[in-house]
């Protein structure tokens, strides 16, 4: 079975995890390289330009910059590349990261942006962008070997180029169509997860439905255009797999007749087997002092230890929190390595801190096993966590989980079934052995 993806997301990543886990032998193929992809998964950018993907991620201040500039780390969210004090680059991080580059915008004189280079996980610069008047027209992809690729932004035509060949393709699915061909990959059995590139090639090379459809999203409108169209006459779709049964429902109600199967999984191997945990502990990583219901919580329970990290210094507001409640533990600067250990003490992931979700911490708390419990305005995440529309709602969850360890595993079973009944290997062998 061939499993392609439009590019190596958590989405991906959590599909591949379950095929493992089920034991099911497939070819990944990722079409996008975004600067990370699985150990032995193909990819057309990466293939022919031969990028070594081994190594380390740069750090901010390891960017090659031109003579006489430097490099600076202010308050602000990117990092600055400075001449005679005036700015000329902009230093991206790597969600989730701390200073880990993604990528740099390069300015021109009149401050508008000019180009964009690409930094993968492993260090390599792997493609520039540039732009015109703001707006992207070329992006090149390069690496050792001779391929170098570059990707029209208006046309959609993917040309590659070495000093011997030129070969022209009118769309990116024309050139991973002949990527397939080129890597004489089987393509007939096909699982895809999303319904742009991976879609659009299986359209045009299935001679009759052949693919499956692992459909990850949520669907908070109608059946997307895409998906409905080939409900009514399949192309390419076989089935469709639906990791969360109520969108299976949904479907199913609204295309009745359809020839495509609509079918049911949840992920596997998802949970970690927590030991060794305190169950009066919480823990709660932040980037900002607006914490909605800290306080109520400390004062609620005396008993429970609440822990709050961040990775960057924290404000006197949360230290003087520290000083008045012995029950509140605070680690400012915090590294992966310690919110590694705070998880594990953990039995509770309090996501109740404003601000964006740091190092994608929810989802992490949710699959090593903790109860993790959220205020909806704050929720970064509700599919991986219990919402509490009020502190008070809120409060009366994290009692019944501390309660026991029967409370916990309640919680657990209520968290772990949100979406769904947890599926089996042996379900998924089912659909795809």
């Amino acid at each position: 079975m061939l499993a392609m993806f439009d590019s190596y997301d958590d989405a991906a990543k959590e599909l591949l995890q379950s095929l493992a886990t089920a034991g099911i032998a497939f070819t990944t193929l990722v079409i996008h390289y975004d600067g990370e992809l699985p150990v032995g998964a193909l990819c057309p950018f990466a293939t022919y330009t031969g990028i070594e993907r081994q190594g380390a991620a740069l750090f901010f201040n390891e960017v090659p910059v031109p003579a006489w500039c430097e490099i600076r780390q202010g308050r602000e969210a990117y990092g600055e590349i400075l001449r005679d004090g005036y700015l000329i680059g902009k230093i991206n991080y790597e969600p989730n990261s701390f200073r880990q580059v993604e990528s740099v915008d390069w300015l021109l004189p009149d401050r508008t942006l000019g180009h964009t280079d690409h930094y993968d996980r492993y260090g390599n610069q792997y493609s520039t962008t540039y732009y015109t008047g703001g707006v992207a027209y070329q992006t090149v992809h390069w690496g050792p070997r001779e391929w170098e690729i570059e990707v029209n932004h208006a046309s959609r035509v993917v040309t590659m180029r070495s000093p011997h060949s030129l070969l022209t393709f009118e769309t990116l699915t024309d050139f991973v169509s002949y990527f397939i061909d080129d890597q004489r990959l089987a393509d007939d059995r096909i699982l895809i997860n999303s319904l742009s590139y991976p879609l659009f090639v299986m359209r045009n090379r299935a001679a009759a439905p052949n693919t499956t459809l692992f459909w990850q999203e949520p669907m908070p409108a109608d059946v997307p255009g895409n998906m409905a169209t080939e409900l009514d006459e399949p192309r390419a779709l076989a089935r469709i797999v639906f990791c969360d049964d109520r969108l299976q429902r949904k479907v199913a109600e609204r295309y009745p007749n359809t020839a495509v199967d609509l079918s049911y999984l949840s992920h596997l191997g998802q949970f970690a087997d927590k030991h060794g945990y305190d169950p009066g502990r919480t823990f709660t990583l932040t980037h900002t002092d607006e914490i909605p219901g800290l306080v109520e919580l400390l004062e609620a329970f005396p008993d429970v230890t609440f822990s709050v990290a961040a990775l960057t210094l924290m404000s006197e507001k949360l230290h003087d929190l520290g000083r008045r409640y012995a029950n509140l533990t605070l680690s400012p600067r915090i590294n992966h390595t310690g919110i590694g250990e705070q998880l594990d003490k953990a039995s509770v992931y309090l996501d109740i801190n404003a601000g964006a979700h740091v190092l994608d911490v929810v989802k992490a708390a949710y699959h090593l096993n903790l109860v993790v419990l959220a205020l909806t305005p704050q929720a970064k995440a509700p599919d991986y966590s219990r919402t509490f529309s009020t502190i008070e709602d809120l409060k009366a969850g994290l009692a019944a989980v501390i309660a026991s360890s029967q409370g916990r595993d309640r919680a657990l079973g209520e968290l772990h079934t949100q979406r769904g009944s947890l599926s089996t290997p042996a379900d998924y062998r089912r659909l795809f052995a």
